[in-house]
């Protein structure tokens, strides 16, 4: 299954960028963290998305913010985006960032 994925992210002409969704409650877990980084080793564009922001207060999104960008010693040019789908918080900054890669 790595194989296949390393393939496809590493060999598809069509690939803008890849979005790593991420649990704003949580720190990146050792996955997440393994993933951003096989997307930066290979110098793929990444758009971090971290979901669930309903489940925390809002005075506290920043905070959170600040752990998942540290965890996943994230390069400063990296999108992180907050987004909730039960609200819908964060979809139109989502959008726009994803028409910058269409």
């Amino acid at each position: 299954m790595g194989k296949m994925i390393e393939t496809y992210f590493t060999s598809r002409d069509q690939l803008r960028a890849a979005l790593l969704i991420v649990d704003l409650r949580h720190p990146p877990t050792k996955d997440d963290i393994a993933m951003y980084e096989f997307l930066k080793h290979y110098d793929l564009p990444r758009i971090v998305i971290a979901t669930k922001a309903d489940k925390i207060p809002k005075g506290k999104w920043q905070k959170h913010l600040k752990i998942t960008r540290q965890t996943l010693n994230m390069e400063k040019e990296d999108e992180l985006l907050l987004f909730s789908g039960e609200t819908g918080e964060g979809k139109e900054q989502a959008w726009g960032v994803l028409k910058k890669y269409m």
